[in-house]
């Protein structure tokens, strides 16, 4: 049978001072001042600082604007709804809410509770025990107080729930204890423990989830003195197969919703536990259904901030995959511009089939060599090593006039200083240690024909001297010799240097440069001209084929794009070797993994650099390209109308116009339109 609710009291605690008072009025107030129904002896309380309302049997404290506030289990609050427990702080005084109940009737062996039930009834007792009692209960609560505490500090709930259950074992005597909780729909026990603080195996056919369920649905608490010989609870099955004598389930409740039970029995002894067990175990269980409540947010937010995190790994990881495709996109985009064949000028005189290019910087420079040829003036060909020096020497023999006389090609720094007046002005017998008998020089041999002389700026300045000389009046004697022999010689010379810079510092004859410098050619690095690299590879890949007798080899893409970005400091020459070498490690197919370290390298730096301004400027660039040639092929092809061009091609006659303007694009007008006026 269910116990009779008769109100509820307060245990007002001050300096010097304990009293009881029980909540019979709707409103009940507390102040300073004297005509509140509860006066403080507190300087820090306001007159007239807040009341207790009771409605529908709550009790809600409201704060009246007070001065200093008022506290409810250490929270500053302005209303509350007070619970068992509570205990209400203004300024150092301690008030403890507390309900009361009328006392069990005569023989019943089961109370069934709800959670704002609160004492077993003092009204037996005298005043002083009364007081007395309530000094022990409220010792009780303190220690309930220090606990709820230590609960809220935990964040994993596995560890909290634990803690829970030893408190109610401990505070109740229980043999075992289980916490069940409600979780999508289901009833599941989170924690169990015995009397010696060890997990319960197979927990869940351990307790009646009868009566959990029963209070989970009612709100209800449950206290079973005997389940044997209870008629509500011994036709349990649960009850019955587990031989169940004291049962102990009180609810978690957050806010109105029940999240769960504390469940608790002793399957040897009968009575074990009381109402003050039971009202123990409320006080507690409401704190501790915000504190299991507090951990499932908690976990739920690491869990949330674990796929976040996941997420967001996977996210950058997709970012860096579509970063190295858009990488590689615009790189293919600008490689492919690139790699678009320039067309060879039609009007050039000869051919430079031996230069493999497709670059505009070295068919303007065909142009140059067209115009120099037939005559006989030298020509200074500057440029950094491996550009291709010597092919452009021998493309300006063979094309000229003297192409059936021979061309004579000399390294000036590969030969002693000692040594280079007799390779190139010959020697008599017996001029020096060794000389057995005459030997012509390269100008000798090279007599109506060209020589090339290379690095030219490594001759020593007494040698600059004598080929100045020889060029000046096309004379020179051997050396030992007295006769004087004449020479026509056309001179092509070399340098990796700027002659003119070392002219200024003193380190190369005035005078020479200008006879050697009547026409100069300067080559770019291969670093300038990029759309030479892929039929670079491409020659160098067909001549190590050819001379194995085997197909060329397979070029990764990869690999090709590292190639392609190399800056290649030793240009076409090293661009060979390394090709040279590839095909000597490769099998069937050339893989980045063998490229040489300073070309992997240098595509580490590359990616880190197309990650930041240069990629954006790159894409930009790339798509300026293709709509410049997109606008001027749609103009040329619809004959220059402007309107029908801008309607074909999606945009506004003003953007198209703009655009024009942007990049440049004109035409020459016909005479037709020239007689009729401009295109509207």
């Amino acid at each position: 049978m269910a116990a009779e609710r008769r109100g509820a009291r307060l245990i007002i605690v001050g300096e010097g001072d304990e009293r009881v008072f029980e909540l019979q009025e709707k409103v009940t107030t507390i102040g300073r001042a004297s005509d509140n129904a509860i006066e403080l002896d507190d300087l820090n309380s306001s007159r007239h600082h807040c009341q207790i309302v009771r409605t529908d049997g709550k009790y809600e404290l409201i704060d009246l604007k007070s001065r200093n506030g008022t506290l409810v289990n250490g929270v500053l609050v302005l209303r509350k709804y007070l619970a068992p427990g509570d205990c209400v702080e203004i300024g150092r005084t301690k008030i403890y809410f507390e309900r009361i109940s009328a006392a069990k009737a005569p023989g019943t062996e089961t109370l069934r509770l709800g959670t704002s039930y609160f004492l077993d009834p003092l009204s037996d007792l005298d005043e002083p025990s009364q007081l007395q009692a309530l000094k022990q209960e409220r010792q009780v609560f303190l220690k309930i107080l220090e606990i709820t505490r230590d609960l809220n500090s935990r964040r994993v709930l596995s560890d909290l729930l634990d803690r829970i259950l030893d408190t109610v074992i401990e505070v109740t005597g229980a043999e075992r204890g289980f916490v069940l909780l409600s979780e999508g729909g289901a009833v599941k026990v989170r924690a169990s423990r015995n009397i010696e603080r060890q997990r319960i195996e197979g927990k869940t056919s351990k307790i009646s989830l009868s009566i959990a369920r029963r209070v989970l649905e009612s709100g209800e608490a449950v206290l079973v003195e005997d389940a044997r010989l209870d008629d509500t609870f011994r036709q349990y099955e649960s009850v019955s197969r587990l031989d169940l004598v004291s049962v102990l389930c009180v609810p978690l409740r957050v806010r109105e919703e029940i999240i769960g039970t504390v469940y608790v029995d002793n399957r040897l002894e009968a009575g074990v536990f009381g109402e003050h067990h039971l009202r123990l175990v409320e006080v507690f269980a409401s704190q501790a259904a915000v504190a299991i409540d507090n951990a499932r947010l908690f976990e739920e937010n690491r869990r949330r901030e674990a796929e976040i995190e996941e997420a967001r790994a996977e996210l950058e990881r997709v970012n860096r995959e579509l970063e190295n495709k858009v990488i590689r996109q615009s790189q293919q985009l600008e490689e492919t511009l690139r790699l678009l064949p320039e067309r060879l000028p039609a009007n050039l005189k000869y051919s430079y089939d031996a230069i493999v290019t497709r670059s505009p910087a070295m068919f303007a420079i065909f142009e140059v060599l067209d115009k120099v040829t037939d005559s006989d003036v030298p020509v200074l060909i500057q440029g950094e090593s491996g550009t291709g020096k010597e092919l452009v020497a021998r493309a300006i023999h063979f094309n000229g006039p003297r192409a059936s006389k021979r061309f004579l090609s000399e390294n000036c720094a590969a030969v002693p200083a000692n040594l280079l007046e007799s390779e190139f002005f010959g020697h008599v017998r017996g001029s020096f240690t060794g000389a057995t008998r005459d030997k012509p020089g390269l100008f000798e041999l090279a007599d109506g024909g060209t020589l090339f002389l290379d690095e030219v700026v490594d001759m020593s300045p007494a040698m600059q001297t004598k080929l100045l000389r020889v060029l000046e009046n096309g004379e020179l004697r051997r050396v030992g010799g007295k006769e004087t022999i004449r020479v026509n010689v056309r001179i092509v010379s070399a340098s990796n240097r700027d002659l003119q810079v070392l002219v200024a510092k003193g380190q190369f004859r005035e005078d020479l440069f200008y006879r050697l410098n009547v026409i100069t050619v300067t080559l770019p690095p291969l670093r300038e001209r990029k759309e030479d690299i892929p039929i670079l590879i491409d020659f160098f890949l067909d001549r190590v084929a050819s001379r194995a007798g085997t197909k060329p080899l397979a070029l990764d893409s990869d690999a090709f794009r590292l190639l392609y970005n190399y800056d290649w400091p030793g240009n076409v020459r090293e661009l060979e070797n390394e090709i040279e070498r590839l095909a000597a490690l490769a099998q069937d197919r050339i893989t980045p993994e063998i490229l040489s370290e300073s070309i992997l390298e240098a595509g580490k730096k590359t990616r880190v650099i197309w990650r930041g301004r240069t990629l954006r400027e790159a894409v930009v660039r790339a798509q300026e390209s293709i709509e410049r040639e997109i606008i001027q092929e749609t103009l040329e092809e619809l004959g220059w109308k402007k309107t029908h061009t801008a309607k074909v091609l999606g945009i506004s006659r003003p953007t198209l116009d703009s655009k024009i303007d942007k990049y440049g694009l004109r035409r020459e007008p016909t005479k037709e339109e020239t007689k009729s006026g401009p295109e509207s």
